[in-house]
């Protein structure tokens, strides 16, 4: 399976050390498209960086390529993160 972050041209985790990554996903080195969004952002505590990372999760994942493929995975937490 291909991951997200070699699909997408402008992931900006693509070429950091999945260690430090601030992306859980590419920290687990698993894709976005499974990843339980809704949970990890619901565990972040209150702050600046909750709401980048929300803002960031509606904009850029509703215009993902990966959406044209996974619209059903993607779209499904898109509408859980709306209602937090």
């Amino acid at each position: 399976m291909k991951h997200c972050w070699n699909i997408k041209k402008d992931c900006p985790f693509k070429d950091t050390d999945p260690a430090e990554s601030a992306c859980p996903v590419f920290a687990a080195q698993t894709v976005c498209w499974m990843f339980d969004w809704a949970s990890f952002y619901k565990a972040m505590p209150v702050g600046l960086e909750k709401y980048e990372w929300k803002r960031m999760m509606l904009e850029g994942c509703e215009e993902c390529e990966m959406r044209d493929t996974f619209a059903r995975e993607i779209d499904s937490f898109i509408a859980v993160l709306r209602e937090l």
